[in-house]
């Protein structure tokens, strides 16, 4: 297999209605690439596809595989920590990311979250801090929009359907839960950073089979969803390296870079222009050369929604001396 190497760049376009172009300098490397259309996935539908699983694949247990567990054929759900802020008239959720949970004061508070669930025979894992799995042998109905998607954004949008008397229930039970835990704690209310609900999100089951021709045989990312799908199709994982890795890898590689991910959530234009320049100068421009260079036969580039970018060996020249035109 030619080597070849995919950027995946989640909030590479922005968010949906984003008014802001991308800088200059992303805006000149697109112009000399091949595009291709895509849809608006968002980040785990569009990771899924990217390594030719299925749609229905429960998200929660191919992230257990990327946290080192070994594949079982239980249901599971993420169930992870989150804080609520009300603005106006919005309760907006500030995702897992923004916290700052310790190991000890997690496994505190997913115990308690785990307590709602023990009746049914449920059992809640805190596998990182602000990581958590709930699995429960015989599950009610759920659909559940990824954690990704709802990130800075008004839940009452989002809320879980399928049974959703029932799962809205214990998602009002965890707020309680979590208040009593942190008033006890520190005597008031949950401040930023802290944990006051969960939500729930990528139920079901492992995919049973997995494909025979997988896409990547090397995969370079800090997250366990990303990495577990990675493990189920077989791939070699590494953490999110701090520059342009070795290309001396014969099949694919996927690097997955989520700089501007948070940035689109959160509405912040300027962290996602400084990170996109910065994308440029460290990741497209060494590995544009080495394509020029025919060290690299594909260069692709792609985000969590929107087209996709690809660089070729043959498609290089022609596109360069237009673009000097």
């Amino acid at each position: 297999m030619a080597p070849a190497v995919t950027l995946y760049v989640p909030g590479l376009h922005g968010g949906v209605g984003w008014p802001n172009p991308p800088p200059a300098a992303l805006a000149r490397v697109l112009a000399r690439t091949r595009r291709v259309e895509g849809g608006d996935e968002g980040y785990a539908a569009r990771a899924l596809a990217l390594f030719g699983l299925p749609p229905t694949a429960g998200l929660a247990a191919l992230a257990r595989l990327g946290e080192g567990q070994v594949r079982d054929d239980r249901w599971w759900v993420r169930c992870d920590p989150v804080h609520l802020a009300v603005d106006g008239d919005r309760l907006l959720l500030l995702d897992n990311d923004t916290l700052t949970l310790d190991a000890k004061e997690a496994l505190r508070l997913s115990a308690r979250v785990g307590e709602i669930f023990a009746d049914e025979g449920g059992v809640v894992e805190a596998l990182a801090p602000t990581r958590w799995y709930l699995s429960l042998p015989a599950p009610e109905p759920l659909h559940a929009t990824a954690m990704a998607e709802v990130a800075g954004r008004n839940i009452h949008d989002y809320l879980p359907a399928g049974h959703a008397r029932y799962w809205r229930t214990r998602l009002n039970e965890a707020q309680m839960v979590l208040h009593e835990a942190l008033s006890a704690g520190h005597g008031g209310e949950a401040a930023r950073g802290e944990a006051n609900s969960v939500w729930l999100w990528g139920p079901g089951r492992a995919p049973a089979a997995v494909p025979a021709d997988p896409a990547f045989t090397r995969v370079w990312t800090d997250d366990a969803l990303v990495s577990g799908m990675a493990r189920a199709t077989g791939a070699a994982v590494a953490g999110e390296p701090t520059g342009v890795p070795e290309l001396d890898h014969a099949g694919a590689t996927l690097i997955v870079l989520r700089g501007a991910q948070g940035a689109v959530q959160y509405g912040d234009t300027e962290a996602w222009s400084s990170f996109l320049e910065a994308f440029v100068a460290a990741w497209w421009g060494p590995l544009a050369a080495a394509v020029r260079a025919r060290r690299l036969a594909r260069l692709s580039l792609i985000g969590d929604r929107g087209p996709c970018h690809v660089l070729e060996r043959g498609l290089w020249r022609p596109l360069a001396g237009w673009w000097r035109r």
